[in-house]
């Protein structure tokens, strides 16, 4: 009977909408702010590709323009060569630079703008910087060609380069709060130790800052890498190779050994029929899969009979279309669509609140619910849950 009300009540409010939507209410126009500047290098020398990596707090499209000044010579640099193309405002973005720079202390003004904004600059912020002399940072952590990549899929590690001691911080824009967007390791450690300390679990643009220093350092870090980099939706499964398909050690079986074409062969399950085998390091230390198969196979029937599957299950993300809190007294009225084309195969709730699935006026499928309390769209966001 709650769950009828609730439902009628619901309707009740999207017909007096007119559109069985709801229409939020007109809101000043906002402008982008830069939120996050940090140096895309620290131990910048001359003749590096110095940047910045950059965030806004604009839900839109933004562009940024970086001008650089030299404190000595009051000399002044463009290092986009104006605007740059537009991004999403909320994304972390490092843009290309067009000068390297002298040797000198630099103050930093970096300008965003609105996608169409007429405005020379719609707001800007400020840091200050170091390009040192070439070699000054010879006896630190080398920081350069640490093997990160522009694009990873779900369920792939990050994995890095590097004959020094690093640590992993990532950050997940998608995080409400931006401290607790940020996952980051506890210890340094050799780059190849590092290759299980984080995964990608959903698609999106993520953050990755490493962290180096030698081994006998003492200094909290001697320097750290940003990058930007893209995420996307596992697109098919690794290639499978028979590693060997041995009949001589037990009567009428196989012992197979399969090995998977990825970085991260813990995310999947492999059969050869309806038998599971289990991941192991063999003694050539590669990771693969074995097991004992029923009958005497050829390694091309058993690669005939194999099957590879993901355990990886992929978060599908979500946007928080409208807030509404002028529709009833207490209450917000909300809208989530998530990014997909199948959102019939999914569930979507506020808290304990659950949402149905209904088009709005756009033609859009999105969920919608009445919540308890007057929310913002981030708090909202906070208390999504997609299953």
């Amino acid at each position: 009977m709650i769950k009828k009300k609730m439902s009628l009540l619901l309707a009740a409010v999207l017909v007096a909408s007119g559109v069985g939507m709801v229409k939020p209410a007109a809101a000043a126009v906002a402008v982008p702010k830069v939120t996050y500047v940090a140096p895309a290098i620290t131990m910048a020398e001359v003749g590096d590709d110095f940047s910045f990596a950059l965030q806004s707090d604009f839900a839109g499209k933004v562009q940024y323009q970086i001008w650089a000044q030299n404190t000595a010579t009051g000399t002044w640099y463009s290092l986009t060569s104006g605007y740059t193309e537009a991004v999403n405002g909320k994304d972390p973005f490092v843009p290309k630079t067009i000068n390297t720079l002298p040797q000198g202390s630099y103050k930093a003004s970096v300008w965003v703008k609105a996608e169409g904004s007429t405005a020379k600059f719609d707001s800007y912020a400020t840091a200050s910087f170091k390009i040192q002399k070439d070699g000054y940072f010879a006896g630190r952590a080398k920081m350069d060609n640490l093997g990160l990549k522009d694009t990873y899929s779900v369920g792939e590690a990050v994995t890095i380069t590097g004959a020094d001691q690093y640590k992993l911080h990532v950050f997940d824009p998608s995080v409400a709060e931006r401290a607790k967007g940020w996952t980051t390791d506890a210890t340094y450690e050799t780059a190849a130790a590092t290759a299980d300390d984080f995964k990608f679990a959903k698609p999106g643009k993520y953050l990755v800052d490493v962290w180096g220093k030698k081994a006998d350092s003492k200094n909290l870090y001697d320097g750290w890498t940003l990058k930007v980099v893209t995420v996307t939706a596992a697109t098919g499964l690794p290639a499978a190779t028979v590693v060997d398909a041995d009949s001589t050690k037990l009567p009428m079986q196989t012992l197979v050994q399969i090995k998977l074409d990825t970085t991260t062969p813990e995310n999947y399950t492999v059969k050869v029929g309806s038998t599971a085998l289990e991941l192991r390091t063999n003694a050539a230390g590669q990771k693969v899969f074995i097991g004992v198969v029923n009958g005497t196979l050829t390694a091309d029937q058993v690669k005939a009979a194999v099957k590879v599957e993901s355990t990886v299950k992929e978060t599908v993300a979500f946007t928080v279309a409208s807030a509404d809190t002028t529709k009833l007294p207490m209450q917000t009225l909300v809208q989530v669509k998530l990014d997909t084309t199948t959102p019939e195969n999914y569930t979507v709730s506020v808290g304990t609140t659950a949402l149905e699935l209904r088009t709005n006026a756009a033609g859009e499928k999105v969920f919608i619910g009445v919540v308890n309390g007057t929310l913002t769209v981030d708090q909202v966001k906070a208390q999504v849950v997609v299953k």
